[in-house]
């Protein structure tokens, strides 16, 4: 950075007259930076305008001699004009010194300076804020997040400017943490691969050669991308043994993708290496043949682990509760509910959730509301997952006066709803042949801030389409589009559907058409329906 002529003192704000405004040209500027005799009186207002005609015509002695009275509104106002010119930019906060501006500027500044096509300016800028503040790793990054939102960009590649960062200046521990919170904000797995390469060839070109420490979480990225087993070869062949934390994050891998062969090689080369698997390792097993809908295995597992002598824990008692409760077994649920009490391990809002959910899934609505009570009686709260599962039950059994009773209980317990709360309301009055209290709700579900998604419209689309009210069906289909939601597979089998109702068979060959135009493809359900809009028209 050049060396700046004048200090950075305390700003102050320089009044602006309104309709008095002083706008010399870019000549009259430039007398302005180079009269060693003139006065702070004599200086013109300092408007966004102003900065941005020196900015364009380079007056950067002007710009030098008026940056100590900058204001950060100012300074935010005119970095915001030169998104598209960030050339421009980066001369511009080089020129007033990034140290004197505050926290939230210059991080609006890195944001606009990282639409360079070089990776250099914003490095630059990242690493002189990262060396002379004090801010955390999270306080960057969300500060920078906020930075990101205000240009309204889509690319996340700002935030592997930060992970550059981090490793050129020998900062692994705070580069790893970055890519936990990339994460965590859901930003593109893609880059935080690419991030994490270029963590590892950034230690290594430093002299640094990367650790267990380093590689286990690079290792629990590449696991969702498939890719594991590239990051364990390359840990191996740098004479790094994998630790019982490698080998865990390699199970959960290959269990979330259902691939439980490799999962459970793991655990025996994890075995054979004098590694003894953990409960984290067991209840990760256990939790992937649920999934996997291999109960028996998941059984014998159980018992192996009892052998063991092993106590089974309150997450591994929840995986095993949840699981049964998916696959509709309550018996086995709650057999799993009273050992889990009898071991001294008291349930917690998940298990509970659980347990209403097989219930109303056997129609049990009054065990149900039973067993709820019960809950909140023993001076648990519940939380919006078990409200939620409770008032579908009531829904799906078209028990809506109960349903807007547990909606008004969610009020007076300070839950807040969320869609999935309106959606099983929707289905319900939908399943009952509501729809306009369905179309009603959606309203209310707006004014209370809540935005409605695909389930939403598409609940809407259907009630209306079994009705054979095409027209409406049609109409809240549109307003979808026009909100920016595309059309998925059930929104044309549910318009297909009424189209078929209503023997209109040239409009569902023509819904047909379009279907397959955007990309979506037809299943049975979607020809059916055609095949009898067409035969009913012919008849």
């Amino acid at each position: 950075m050049r060396q700046i002529t004048f200090p950075c003192i305390l700003r102050h704000r320089i009044s602006i007259l309104s309709g008095a405004g002083y706008y010399p040209t870019a000549a009259r500027l430039s007398s302005f930076a180079h009269t060693s005799t003139t006065t702070e009186s004599q200086l013109p207002p300092i408007t966004s305008e102003v900065l941005l005609e020196s900015i364009k015509s380079s007056q950067w002695h002007f710009i030098e001699h008026v940056a100590d009275k900058l204001i950060p509104s100012l300074v935010s106002t005119t970095l915001l004009s030169l998104v598209k010119t960030p050339d421009l930019a980066f001369n511009f906060v080089n020129h007033i010194d990034l140290r004197c501006l505050d926290f939230q500027t210059q991080c609006l500044a890195i944001a606009v300076v990282s639409k360079l096509s070089s990776p250099k300016p914003v490095t630059q800028l990242l690493k002189e804020v990262v060396s002379t503040r004090k801010n955390s790793v999270r306080d960057l990054f969300d500060e920078l997040v906020l930075a990101h939102d205000r240009l309204e960009t889509k690319s996340t590649i700002l935030f592997d400017f930060m992970v550059r960062c981090y490793c050129q200046l020998r900062m692994v521990d705070e580069a790893i943490e970055c890519f936990y919170l990339m994460k965590e904000k859901g930003y593109s797995l893609r880059g935080r691969i690419e991030g994490a390469r270029l963590i590892i060839s950034e230690m290594k070109s430093k002299g640094f050669q990367p650790d267990l420490q380093t590689y286990n979480p690079i290792l629990s990225w590449m696991c969702n991308e498939g890719r594991a087993s590239e990051v364990l070869r390359e840990m191996k062949g740098s004479g790094l043994v994998p630790d019982s934390v490698s080998y865990n994050i390699l199970i959960r891998g290959c269990s979330n993708n259902g691939d439980l062969e490799t999962a459970f090689a793991y655990r025996d080369e994890m075995v054979k290496q004098g590694m003894e698997p953990t409960f984290y390792t067991y209840n990760t097993l256990i939790h992937g043949l649920f999934m996997e809908n291999k109960i028996e295995a998941a059984e014998i597992l159980i018992r192996e682990i009892r052998e063991k002598g092993i106590v089974l824990d309150s997450v591994t008692y929840n995986i095993l509760i949840n699981g049964y409760c998916q696959h509709g077994d309550a018996k086995k649920a709650f057999a799993l509910h009273d050992e889990m009490m009898t071991d001294g391990i008291q349930p917690t809002q998940f298990t509970y959730t659980s347990l209403i959910y097989v219930l109303c899934r056997r129609n049990k609505t009054r065990e149900a509301d039973e067993l709820f009570e019960k809950v909140v009686g023993k001076g648990m709260k519940p939380d919006l997952v078990m409200m939620n599962t409770l008032m579908d039950g009531h829904c799906a059994t078209g028990n809506m006066d109960r349903a807007f009773s547990l909606l008004k209980e969610m009020d007076r317990m300070n839950i807040d709803p969320d869609d999935v709360t309106y959606n099983c309301l929707m289905r319900g009055l939908c399943g009952e042949g509501k729809f306009e209290e369905a179309r009603e709700l959606m309203g209310e579900m707006k004014r209370r801030g809540i935005k409605p998604d695909h389930i939403s419209y598409n609940t809407l689309i259907s009630g209306y389409s079994k009705k054979g009210d095409t027209k409406h069906a049609f109409m809240v289909r549109d307003e979808m589009l026009s909100l920016g939601f595309n059309p998925t597979l059930l929104t044309y089998n549910a318009l297909l559907k009424g189209l078929s109702k209503n023997q209109e068979g040239e409009l569902a060959e023509e819904l047909l058409r379009e279907m397959k135009s955007e990309g979506i493809v037809p299943n049975d359900s979607s020809f059916c329906s055609v095949i009898e809009a067409m035969s009913k028209s012919d008849n």
